[in-house]
């Protein structure tokens, strides 16, 4: 996961797979937000939740999946990594229900850019805490992986400096201050310009990838 966020190589199938799985995720995120954002009829809501449940019957005919690990090992999807870029709930990639969320690598560093919508208004007008923690934690995470070290959040503190504003672009900066052999130390910011909206610091904690189902393999 590195330039900006997008890891596969150009021109081959997995590339062209995941291209797809991004405009299909872009498609559903536009429809999670004009569903918040509509003001729908009683006959309109009806019509389109009988569309809604057609769409969701034809993908359930479509070969369907455990979960990450068993993603990642099906043929031209990539590692298990890049899977999690893709995936992994709160800020994949291909995942409908994230925000869109861009980032890149620097050692040690991974910095984002996000824009919240109206899907993920809390106080109005501004982003629920728990996305501006979530997607704190989640670079965090990255971070602490792309150390050579992966592992589990053992601790996360937020501190909300003020609302994030809805519709906007937010800059985030995560950073690996301290590491040793089990564990990394990360700290993170998140800004509107030069003004921050919270903070974080996180522990991890290095784990046995085999906790999580995975082998050598997955991890090529």
């Amino acid at each position: 996961m590195s330039g900006d966020g997008h890891p596969c190589q150009v021109d081959t199938p997995e590339e062209t797979y995941w291209q797809a799985r991004h405009a299909l995720a872009a498609a559903a995120r536009a429809l999670n937000e004009a569903v918040v954002s509509t003001d729908i009829s009683l006959d309109t809501a009806t019509e389109i939740t009988e569309a809604m449940r057609q769409l969701t019957q034809r993908l359930k005919k479509e070969p369907q999946v455990t979960g990450l690990v068993d993603m990642a090992r099906r043929k031209d999807r990539g590692s298990i990594q890049n899977i999690m870029g893709e995936l992994v709930a709160m800020a994949g990639r291909s995942h409908p229900s994230a925000p869109a969320l861009t980032w890149h690598e620097e050692p040690n560093r991974i910095v984002g850019e996000v824009v919240f919508g109206p899907a993920f208004e809390g106080p109005p007008g501004h982003t629920h805490g728990g996305w501006v923690a979530g997607i704190l934690d989640h670079l965090m995470g990255m971070t602490h992986v792309n150390t050579g070290r992966p592992g589990m959040t053992s601790g996360l503190s937020v501190r909300y400096v003020r609302p994030t504003p809805l519709n906007t672009m937010i800059h985030i900066k995560a950073e690996a201050t301290e590491i040793d052999e089990r564990r990394t130390d990360v700290t993170a910011s998140m800004r509107v310009g030069d003004m921050i909206t919270a903070t974080a610091e996180a522990t991890f904690v290095r784990v046995d990838a085999a906790q999580f189902g995975l082998d050598a393999e997955d991890g090529r």
